[in-house]
């Protein structure tokens, strides 16, 4: 990171050259401190989650082609994908695993389609 600067405020940061004007709120420092990055991983972690429980919402309709026991895997699998961020060492942990479909694969819904 030697020769390099960055603008940093609470949510973020921005690469800039030295002496770059500064937004309200940012502050000029050489290295990202370790807490922001934190967090900002924490957002990238909350905004995949959300796109993984969207994408398996299809799965708590009630036409869902789903078996009782396949209905109740992705039940399973949302609440540990709601239950990320009270982890321990949130944002580093790992994704639950998607449950497997009848078929033997593991499915989103997204770009399925139905007859």
């Amino acid at each position: 990171m030697s020769g390099e600067f960055y603008a940093i405020s609470e949510s973020g940061y921005r690469a800039i050259e030295k002496g770059a004007p500064l937004l309200p709120g940012e502050q000029q420092v050489t290295q990202i401190p370790d807490v922001l990055l934190v967090r900002i991983r924490a957002d990238q972690m909350r905004t995949e989650r959300s796109r993984r429980l969207r994408a398996t919402d299809w799965t708590q309709m009630a036409d869902a082609s789903l078996t009782a026991l396949e209905k109740a895997a992705y039940q399973t699998y949302r609440q540990a994908l709601r239950d990320l961020p009270s982890l321990p060492g949130f944002p580093d942990v790992p994704w639950p695993t998607l449950p497997t479909i009848r078929d033997g694969t593991a499915s989103s819904g997204e770009g399925a389609v139905y007859p």
